[in-house]
């Protein structure tokens, strides 16, 4: 299964116990803006930011498999020249 769209929303339909990895990329705090009410990384604060990941990891791992993974790939911002 690959859910895609508001990581609130989705997380709030996992079963418990049903999901073996995660593998997800949120957007870091203050550097992204897909002009979404509400969207992770839009939070007034960094430590809000960091409220809301610890909330939704929470959330997410009530749904994972005794032995399931999570991989979070997190920076802030892209390499360029």
């Amino acid at each position: 299964m690959i859910l895609q769209g508001d990581c609130e929303q989705n997380s709030q339909k996992l079963t418990p116990k049903s999901i073996q990895t995660v593998v997800t990329s949120p957007p870091y705090w203050g550097l992204r803006d897909y002009d979404n009410e509400g969207q992770l990384g839009q939070e007034s604060t960094p430590e809000a930011f960091v409220s809301k990941l610890v909330y939704l990891f929470n959330t997410i791992r009530k749904a994972l498999k005794d032995d399931g993974t999570v991989w979070v790939n997190i920076g802030d911002t892209y390499f360029g020249a």
